[in-house]
């Protein structure tokens, strides 16, 4: 009986410590919405701890912000608007996507901050992520607050 009751609380204890690890190590996702400058924007950011790993932010740029007044004007200006983010295709960690829908494009940029090189990001005009030492990192809650305070609101967590 005595060992069995051993057994239990070993097994207890052991299950206890395993949540406890998994619980440092914790992911966690934050999506922000807002408006900024007449364009929705939807901000997602993944993180382990309190680091950035990636981020991903959709916006919804309406066809008069382009000067355009629909889906076909702004098809045939594909190539113009796909050349402004041509500096970003050989960034390693960068990928971009451009929709067009009825009444606006849709952007969407994902950064994967584990792969992509800052410095190199940096030089290019136009991109303004903050430059980092090697034991430096983006974080989480001081990059949700700073949204907020720019107007975006946290809609999941």
């Amino acid at each position: 009986m005595k060992k069995t009751a051993f057994r239990i609380t070993g097994l207890l204890f052991l299950l206890i410590a395993t949540l406890g690890l998994a619980a440092c190590g914790s992911e966690e996702t934050v999506t922000l919405k807002g408006e900024q400058m007449g364009m929705n924007m939807e901000v997602t950011l993944d993180a382990k701890d309190d680091e950035i790993t990636h981020q991903t932010v959709k916006t919804d740029v309406p066809y008069s912000t382009m000067m355009v007044e629909s889906k076909e004007e702004a098809e045939k200006m594909d190539e113009e608007i796909r050349a402004q983010f041509a500096p970003f295709d050989d960034v390693e960690g960068i990928e971009y996507e451009i929709e067009y829908g009825e009444d606006y494009l849709i952007q969407t940029i994902s950064v994967d901050l584990t792969a992509v090189d800052m410095d190199e990001l940096n030089s290019i005009p136009g991109a303004s992520m903050p430059a980092m030492e090697d034991d430096e990192y983006i974080s989480l809650e001081e990059t949700v607050k700073e949204l907020e305070d720019a107007g975006l609101e946290v809609v999941e967590e």
